[in-house]
């Protein structure tokens, strides 16, 4: 009995050094962790506490591992997809930018003389249809932008649904975790120009939004979210943004937000989306789709399934209410693809 009792002090040294060494590996991940917290009491505590632990790790070049872990696994992941793809930024330093606004953001620019409507114009959605390689010059160019609601059921969608490899070429600027309204964390118009390179893309698919409904803070003034001044930032950070995505004429293609299942977030990405369609009326280069018609959930009511034309149920939205599957992003390809092909030329 005392040689039981005796393990039990080294199985609790164990597990305390198991720990330690899984916060020493993690001190990067819970320091981005603690920069993409809402600003309020936990962000104040947790920011400092997990900074000074990661400079800490750095001291002995902790963070050497995980940085290898994943660019390893995302090597693995581009490697079954059996598609070439471009995947720029893979796992680098990411610039921490002063969140400050511009006093004079970039005006949109009038790119042509199309009415303003047409920015956002919606576009009929149908049931998915089969997969086939879209029509379109060989070594088209197409950018996938946004967080982790393009990264995640939308991309990989559109990846095999758009024949990548094929006769288009997909290029990936998505980062999830990111949006607008935190460039102290991640700013997007420093990252995009980084992102493309020397790429000129003939369209950009963007869906972008689900992490900036939160307040934000400008010096010791905190904004807060869906007051006048969040607003007026808000459309000074997407000005700018959409300024750089319709740069040399690009046609731009904006998916908008599903309805979420939980009501206060379903009703921050209403805002978002009513804000968003407000500013795209200045950009006839963009067109907005929203997805909730081919979701099933045009009524406003959040669904994770809808029955196909066969009457099989299809998951459409992840168990975490918010992004879809790659079912549910099936819905949306047809939509997607007709609107492609009007933009782009014939092959």
């Amino acid at each position: 009995m005392p040689r039981r009792f005796d393990k039990l002090p080294r199985m609790f040294l164990t597990l305390l050094a198991a720990m330690l060494v899984g916060l020493v590996l993690e001190a990067e991940g819970l320091k981005v962790w603690a920069e993409r917290l809402e600003v309020g009491p936990l962000r104040s505590v947790a920011e400092p506490v997990t900074q000074f632990w990661h400079e800490t790790a750095q001291v002995f070049g902790a963070e050497v591992p995980r940085r290898l872990a994943l660019a390893g696994k995302a090597s693995l992941a581009d490697g079954f997809s059996g598609q070439p793809t471009l995947l720029v930024q893979r796992d680098t330093p990411e610039p921490v930018v002063p969140a400050a606004l511009q006093s004079e953001p970039a005006s949109p620019t009038a790119q042509t003389s199309e009415p303003l409507v047409a920015a956002s114009r919606p576009l009929a959605s149908a049931a998915p249809a089969a997969q086939r390689p879209l029509a379109a010059p060989s070594g088209t160019q197409i950018v996938l932008a946004g967080d982790s609601m393009m990264a995640v059921g939308l991309a990989p969608t559109l990846r095999r649904g758009l024949g990548d490899g094929q006769s288009v070429r997909i290029i990936k600027a998505y980062r999830s975790g990111t949006g607008l309204a935190r460039p102290e964390v991640f700013d997007w118009l420093a990252q995009y120009p980084q992102m493309l390179g020397e790429t000129r893309p003939a369209v950009v698919i963007c869906s972008l939004g689900a992490n900036d409904g939160q307040n934000v803070q400008l010096g010791k003034q905190v904004l807060e979210f869906g007051s006048p001044e969040w607003d007026a930032f808000y459309r000074a950070r997407l000005t700018a943004y959409l300024d750089l995505l319709t740069r040399d004429n690009t046609r731009v293609l904006w998916v908008g937000m599903p309805v979420m299942r939980a009501p206060s977030f379903a009703r921050k990405m209403q805002h978002m989306n009513a804000l968003v369609q407000d500013v795209l009326k200045a950009y006839p280069m963009v067109s907005w789709l929203d997805p909730n018609p081919a979701l099933g959930q045009e009524k406003g009511s959040f669904a994770q399934f809808r029955a196909n034309e066969r009457g099989k149920l299809i998951k459409l939205r992840a168990d975490d209410g918010i992004h879809m599957t790659d079912d549910g992003a099936l819905f949306l390809l047809p939509g997607i693809r007709s609107w492609l092909e009007q933009q782009l030329p014939s092959a």
